[in-house]
């Protein structure tokens, strides 16, 4: 949330950025790269936990 309300770089940036002068693709670009990245950062924590679960025999 912080990205948003006082980003000078980054992709919430290029977000708010593609927002304010009616670029469209920086803003879908934007958004499919955040998917992205939360997807990953979520398969990531479920094979970690998986993997823990696996570990102690659960």
């Amino acid at each position: 949330m912080g990205e948003y309300l006082a980003c000078k770089a980054g992709i919430g940036y290029l977000l708010i950025y593609g927002g304010q002068v009616f670029n469209l693709d920086l803003v879908m670009t934007s958004v499919v790269i955040l998917c992205t990245l939360a997807a990953g950062m979520y398969f990531a924590v479920a094979l970690l936990e998986k993997i823990i679960r696996h570990s102690r025999g659960q």
